[in-house]
């Protein structure tokens, strides 16, 4: 039902309507120029599930006939078309951010925000039979869409009202079309990742200088790169007339500055972001997420996709200044300037269209296969179908979950009494791969081979192949690192356990290698130059084994070195039976590989200290009759094994002598995570 509205605001006639929600999910968007996908972008929204649009017009008569066509497809229901009316910036006056936007209202994003303001006090005081009556509201442009997480957009705002959030960010995906195309929602379905999950690797950092080395600014995306927001509305507003309104001073974070310390202290601001990254965006205070039904939704950013689309955007902005806002903002060197400065330059229209074509071929384009296959491999993009695919056939059609629950991953855990009955299982000793010399001087055959083993079996064993002496240095070096030692920890959900549980068995003393400054060229002058080498080796071997797990049947991306663990088990130390990261780690791109490198010199076989892999044979871990058998490395000087992380069962049995092993963890997610 639809209230008495002002003059400036017109509905829906049309019979599309919203689809059933228990939550209300609505969306405030400043609009201009909107030909072409306008209808689209409405239906893209109104198929995954919004209650709601609040869509206001900044040139109502530039876009006549799209409003008359939005109004005669979609119910009033659905959306509201607020006209930008002298009726409409009178009610601006009595919001709360006028004061401080009032001076500026020539500026585009200045009316936005007082837009967003608006619409924000709109769905407060609505009656709760109102359509106009919201849980919470996104702000997004019309070249901008919500992708919702595989579960969907009503089990993604369960979920963060289950956890009390009442503000989240999304990261943007920014579009990497192959063609011009005024269509991008069903043509384009490559996008650039958010430069924080680009991996931390070699072909990761090919991937962001192949993107910067194509403008001026050397810029990665080309347009905003910090996120746009959800905001969770105060229904409180509707009992006090008057009380708080939200209003916003960023379109990216619709938080209400009065209630900061609030979502501070309550820990209600969620985000997508990485933890890593909210201190350098002033944004310590939120949350970062890693659950799949949080990380998994994004904004997808289409900002240039054709040229005369691109001619018009800045025929409309024309010479705008680099400086808003009285000084407030900044608007950086970027390409945003420099498609400004390439208008400017000439006259003539044609001529503006041609240049500005030129530019943004060069510089936002994926022109041919072996372009698109070379990002896809370096991480800097993914394929995304689900709004392709959910457009053409009228219906949300969810993204692949490319990432196992926590709950799945726990359920491979073997129970105390699985454990008791699974260590009667037979043990063999290992046979290493054959590798002439060893790995480091066969390094491709070799990590052929491992590969091999790795999609057979989930670990493999070999020689490094080092010279005597360099172990003997290695092996002295770590000894005379044992007083920096500490303790092991098991750490399971994020959480240190307190060493005297079970499940927290471990009896190693450890250092981490980069902590205590035996990592990087700076080292090599330091007290152990020896592990300093052998940990960068590890390093390489893990870079070189990323594009062969991309390409494998394994289908792994390698995203992140951790730092190198040197540990010591004396003797009786041991280790209980565990899998390295059981838990996902608490990140999107947990622990996938794992590398240890033995440093025992003339290590005696009847001292103990083995490394037992478990291997099954029938059914697999968390099964209660899986069945399989043992398979013993024994901790001698040069022995390097392979195994992944999050999903090979092993221990190390009692040592009777000190023993010493280097350790290097890879963090990585499937090659299509991100996609869908």
């Amino acid at each position: 039902m639809v209230s008495d509205s002002p003059p400036y605001i017109l509905h829906g006639t049309g019979k599309l309507g919203p689809l059933c929600s228990d939550l209300r999910i609505g969306l405030v968007s400043t609009l201009r120029d909107v030909e072409d996908q306008f209808l689209q972008w409405l239906e893209w929204f109104r198929i995954i599930g919004f209650a709601h649009l609040f869509l206001y017009f900044d040139d109502p008569a530039c876009d006549e006939a799209a409003i008359a066509a939005a109004r005669s497809t979609y119910s009033e229901d659905f959306v509201s078309f607020a006209l930008n009316t002298p009726e409409l910036r009178k009610e601006w006056m009595s919001l709360k951010t006028w004061p401080k936007f009032s001076p500026f209202t020539d500026d585009r994003m200045c009316r936005q925000l007082l837009n967003i303001a608006h619409a924000l006090r709109r769905a407060q005081a609505a009656p709760a039979e109102s359509v106009e009556s919201v849980d919470w509201m996104f702000h997004l442009d019309h070249d901008e869409l919500f992708l919702p997480p595989p579960q969907g957009l009503q089990a993604h705002f369960k979920h963060l009202e289950a956890g009390n959030c009442r503000l989240c960010l999304y990261q943007n995906f920014e579009a990497a079309p192959r063609d011009h195309t005024t269509m991008p929602f069903v043509d384009v379905n490559l996008f650039k990742i958010p430069s924080g999950r680009v991996s931390k690797t070699p072909l990761g950092a090919a991937g962001m200088n192949f993107w910067a080395q194509r403008t001026k600014a050397r810029n990665y995306f080309l347009y905003y790169d910090n996120g746009k927001s959800a905001v969770r509305i105060d229904k409180t507003y509707k009992t006090h007339r008057g009380g708080k309104d939200i209003a916003p001073t960023s379109v990216h974070l619709l938080y209400p500055p009065d209630d900061l310390e609030e979502l501070i202290t309550g820990k209600h601001g969620w985000t997508t972001f990485p933890e890593h990254e909210l201190s350098d965006m002033n944004l310590t205070w939120m949350s970062s997420c890693h659950d799949e039904i949080v990380v998994g939704a994004k904004v997808l950013h289409y900002p240039a996709t054709h040229f005369d689309r691109l001619w018009h955007k800045y025929n409309h902005l024309g010479n705008f200044p680099a400086v808003r806002f009285g000084g407030e903002l900044v608007v950086p060197d970027s390409f945003h300037l420099q498609a400004r400065d390439e208008y400017l330059k000439h006259q003539d229209k044609t001529v503006q269209q041609q240049k500005l074509k030129e530019l943004l071929e060069h510089a936002a384009f994926l022109r041919s296969e072996e372009e698109i296959q070379s990002q896809l491999e370096t991480g800097s993009v993914v394929v995304i179908d689900t709004v392709r695919d959910s457009l053409q056939r009228g219906c949300w059609t969810a993204p692949r979950l490319l990432r196992p629950s926590l709950h799945s991953l726990l359920q491979r855990r073997p129970s105390k009494a699985e454990m008791e009955r699974m260590q009667k299982m037979k043990r063999f000793p290992v046979e290493k791969l054959s590798c002439p010399e060893g790995l480091l001087k066969n390094s491709d055959p070799g990590l052929d081979l491992v590969l091999q083993e790795l999609e057979s079996k989930g670990w493999a064993a070999c020689n490094l192949g080092l010279h005597p002496k360099i172990l003997q240095r290695a092996l002295l070096e770590a000894q005379q690192l044992k007083p920096r030692m500490a303790k092991g920890s098991t750490v399971i959900e994020n959480e240190i356990l307190d060493p005297s549980l079970p499940n927290a068995d471990r009896g190693d003393r450890i250092l981490f290698m980069q902590e205590q400054g035996l990592s990087g060229a700076a080292a090599a002058k330091g007290p152990a130059p020896t592990l300093t080498m052998l940990e960068s080796a590890l390093t390489d071997f893990g870079m070189q084994l990323d594009l062969r797990l991309q390409r494998s049947s394994l289908r792994l991306r390698i995203t992140e070195r951790c730092d190198g663990m040197l540990a010591c088990y004396e003797a009786g130390g041991a280790y209980s039976a565990h899998i390295d990261n059981a838990d996902g780690d608490g990140r999107v791109d947990g622990r996938v590989l794992t590398m240890v490198l033995y440093l025992n010199v003339n290590w005696d076989r009847s001292a103990g200290g083995e490394l037992a892999i478990f291997e099954a044979n029938d059914g697999d871990l968390g099964d209660p009759n899986v069945k399989g058998s043992w398979h013993v490395v024994y901790p001698e000087a040069g022995t390097l094994v392979l195994l992944r992380a999050d999903r090979v069962l092993h221990e190390v049995r009692s040592a009777y002598e000190e023993r010493f092993a280097l350790s290097m963890w890879f963090c990585g997610q499937h090659v299509e995570y991100g996609g869908s």
